[in-house]
């Protein structure tokens, strides 16, 4: 294993940064920026080998994308657009500075998509690699889960289930494919997120899109109507649902029930650009599907 300077020199090089409202970046105790005059939202996720991914089935890049990925998304979610991030890892003695060097690549590559900054971190030995990421972003009018109210259209950014679909084929022992790709490392739409602030609504679907909805009925006090004619209609469902038929699987347990897409989930009196309509925000406390049978995956669960 690399000593811990070296470690540090590796991480300083890759993530420095020219960002013109950062003080101070990595290096000292702690990272300082210049702030406007915005709301500050910030967010954290962390992910756990064995639990969250395994290093035999993705690359060190893309587990670092994953995660950022995640954090990332969190931040759009609530209305706002990421500018730093916080990264903190436990790394495992069979870890190589190459391997260190190509996980921080994985971090820095997709937040660079997005402008935003690795401005320090923590690092420490441990059993198994884990990442823990603090994501910080600037906010004019943030965006709840309890916003959402009666007569409001529900939206999604993209169609959710194709990295649940993509876990499916590597537990049959697929190793290549689009589906696979995106279980890995999914491509989120951030553009299409960043059109929905501003909405009565919004939620990331990073534990499914069931779940998501059971969260906004919840915090909202309201009903949601999820209708699966309209969702059926979205880019890439029939070529997903030939998948599941091919391999016995309900397609509705991927839409429905799958995690880690990050889809944006919204709802508002007026779809927004990009907005692809699934359903209605109604009277009631419950989340109702027209159109599919009981569905079994409520959603990914972290206990």
């Amino acid at each position: 294993m690399p000593s811990e300077s070296e470690i540090v020199s590796a991480l300083a090089a890759i993530f420095k940064q020219t960002t013109s409202n950062l003080v101070v970046g990595i290096g000292d105790d702690g990272a300082v920026a210049n702030v406007s005059n915005k709301k500050i939202v910030m967010s954290t996720d962390m992910s756990v080998e064995g639990v969250h991914f395994k290093r035999e089935w993705s690359t060190l890049k893309d587990i670092g994308g994953k995660i950022t990925a995640a954090n990332l998304a969190d931040i759009y979610a609530m209305g706002g657009v990421p500018k730093y991030l916080l990264v903190s890892a436990g790394l495992p003695t069979t870890i190589t500075l190459d391997g260190v060097k190509e996980l921080a690549q994985g971090i820095k590559s997709e937040a660079d998509l997005v402008g935003c900054a690795v401005v320090g971190g923590d690092i420490s030995k441990a059993n198994e690699l884990v990442i823990s990421i603090a994501a910080y972003g600037e906010v004019d009018k943030p965006v709840t889960r309890s916003g959402a109210k009666v007569g409001d259209k529900v939206f999604i950014s993209n169609l959710p289930g194709f990295s649940a679909a993509g876990l499916a084929q590597l537990q049959i022992g697929v190793r290549e494919s689009k589906y696979l790709s995106l279980h890995r490392k999914p491509v989120v739409p951030y553009a299409v997120g960043a059109k929905f602030a501003g909405i009565s609504a919004m939620a990331d679907v990073s534990d499914g899109l069931l779940s998501e909805c059971n969260h906004i009925a919840t915090a909202s006090k309201v009903g949601i109507t999820l209708e699966t004619d309209l969702i059926s209609q979205a880019e890439g469902f029939a070529e997903l649902n030939t998948l599941a038929l091919s391999m016995g699987i309900d397609v509705w347990e991927w839409v429905l029930g799958g995690g880690e897409d990050h889809v944006f989930l919204g709802t508002n009196p007026v779809l927004p650009e990009g907005a692809i309509e699934i359903g209605s925000v109604v009277l009631g406390t419950s989340v109702k599907v027209n159109g599919a049978s009981e569905i079994k995956n409520l959603g990914w669960r972290h206990f």
